[in-house]
């Protein structure tokens, strides 16, 4: 319980501080974030970080042993398997968000703002919210068993390239070029189209989807 309560403080401090980023450096900003809303905007992105602990906590009850083998040492290329697999599989989960009909009832919440802030990394439909982190267990389950070092580290790291994705922030940095992509990218997502991976655009590449 120690790891998940230490797991669930880095991952709102780091949402905090990205907003808390995107609030203060004006010259960084990829474009002008939707302000309106806001209060609802909170309030749906608690709710979904709530649905998203307990979702993991059922699952980690229910289906334990096809997720965290306990007594594993963590090996570092399961959890770089798992984010691979996952991304190949929400491409084309994310392709059917964009199905009209699908988006008409489900991904249109997300897509409220064509220029999203971290607070949108959550501001999701739940049914989205659910079948997101579905793809991230079933791609554990495929791969298997992780380590409760390596089980904790793929969500650390999908819940930050999430929130990284949502920044609308260009860092100055070359360290930061991989955030700097992921945030660019996903500003185009919501105001060209196009751009329907989360980790890599090789699937972008692949299926001619990259804008």
């Amino acid at each position: 319980m120690t790891y998940i309560i230490s797991a669930i403080l880095v991952m709102s401090g780091f949402m905090a501080g990205a907003q808390l980023a995107y609030s203060k450096l004006y010259d960084w900003r990829i474009a002008e974030g939707d302000g309106s809303r806001l209060k609802d905007r909170y309030r749906n992105a608690s709710m979904n970080g709530t649905i998203a602990v307990a979702l993991y906590l059922v699952a980690i009850v229910m289906f334990g042993e096809l997720l965290i083998d306990w007594d594993a040492a963590s090996t570092w290329y399961k959890p770089i398997l798992v984010l691979l697999l996952y991304d190949f599989g929400y491409y084309w989960l994310h392709r059917l968000l964009h199905v009209r009909k699908v988006m008409q009832k489900v991904h249109w919440v997300h897509h409220m703002n064509l220029h999203p802030t971290a607070v949108d990394s959550l501001y999701l439909h739940p049914v989205e919210m659910i079948a997101g982190l579905a793809f991230l267990l079933i791609s554990i389950v495929i791969v298997g068993p992780l380590g409760i070092g390596a089980f904790l580290a793929v969500v650390l790291l999908h819940t930050i390239i999430n929130i990284l994705h949502h920044t609308n922030l260009q860092l100055p940095y070359r360290l930061a070029w991989l955030a700097n992509h992921w945030a660019s990218s996903h500003d185009a997502h919501h105001s060209q189209g196009g751009n329907y991976g989360v980790i890599t655009p090789v699937w972008d590449w692949i299926f001619g989807t990259r804008s």
